[in-house]
């Protein structure tokens, strides 16, 4: 039986496995979902293989060898095959690209907490985790295997996988519908509902457990049920949301739009605010330079002296 057959069987059991009524078959979703996508994904190992190499690029252990004209080429040795690190290194360095590897990776936590015959995480949290994985599907099968997850897998358990999307989709949509409602103090992070998630487990399924949003405030997560500091939430949604705004602001020489923030260590000081949107911290009195009189912007102000003096302050010692 070829690779892709047993890939294709694993996630067509983990999908009758995720819609039964029974909830301890979750446990085997996720066994079967993780088999499935590994062996999905080494089969494109071994479909990029050289001829006559004996997989090699699928096989965990290497030996050198003569090809037929006596030129030197790895061949793989023995039946070990590469794990889920070495797959993920493996494809990034054959140019396999748009997989949201996060994905697997924590599918792969939970899935080792059920072989070691414990798992601490709910029901709703594996299952939202076995939604969010079957992603991996649309973004590998059709751009790097040349056919649709549909013709793959079969009506029947495609028509299951679009079921489990839509019906996490709506949950992640209801989440935000609610964040979207609140009174947020700064457009910044009201444009980073998107982006919030929980501290914990890190799902989407979160809401402010507060009626007022703000640094006493806590998000509840319904997947886990863990409640985590508003300040943690916001600032990883601020990370993630100016990520792409400071990345072009260092390429061209200028000041970041956000900060690590003195007061609770969150990267949420955001400079056109003046003020870190985690914690409400406030630089304080520090406008002009102490020793020049320079007016002090960005992170300078979170200094009574400007950056060129702290400088020569420093060279001096």
């Amino acid at each position: 039986m070829s690779i892709l057959k047993n890939a294709v069987d694993s996630i067509q059991i983990g999908m009758e496995d995720y819609h039964s009524d029974d909830p301890r078959r979750v446990l085997s979703a996720i066994r079967n979902v993780y088999a499935g996508l590994l062996l999905i994904f080494k089969h494109k190992l071994q479909a990029l293989s050289p001829t006559g190499s004996n997989d090699s690029l699928l096989k965990a252990r290497l030996e050198l060898a003569l090809d037929p004209s006596g030129a030197p080429i790895w061949k793989g040795k023995g039946n070990l095959s590469v794990d889920a690190a070495d797959i993920e290194a493996r494809l990034k360095a054959l140019g396999i690209s748009g997989i949201d590897w996060k994905r697997l990776q924590k599918l792969r936590e939970i899935r080792n907490d059920v072989e070691h015959y414990f798992s601490k995480h709910p029901v709703n949290l594996m299952k939202e985790v076995v939604a969010s994985s079957l992603q991996l599907l649309t973004e590998f099968c059709e751009p790097h295997l040349g056919q649709r997850p549909a013709d793959l897998f079969g009506d029947e358990c495609w028509d299951m996988m679009l079921a489990v999307a839509s019906f996490h989709e709506g949950e992640v949509a209801a989440c935000q519908k609610k964040l979207a409602a609140i009174q947020w103090p700064y457009k910044v992070v009201a444009s980073s509902i998107d982006k919030m998630r929980c501290g914990h487990c890190d799902s989407q399924l979160i809401q402010l457990k507060d009626e007022t949003a703000g640094p006493h405030a806590f998000f509840e997560c319904l997947a886990c049920q863990a409640l985590t500091d508003y300040e943690v939430v916001i600032g990883m949604a601020i990370v993630e949301s100016l990520l792409g705004e400071n990345y072009n602001r260092r390429k061209a020489g200028q000041p970041p739009a956000s900060d690590e923030c003195p007061g609770c260590g969150e990267q949420a000081y955001v400079y056109a605010e003046q003020i870190c949107v985690a914690c409400h911290y406030e630089p304080g009195q520090y406008t002009h330079c102490e020793v020049c009189g320079t007016l002090l912007e960005g992170e300078d102000a979170f200094s009574p002296i400007c950056s060129y003096h702290r400088h020569k302050m420093h060279s001096a010692d």
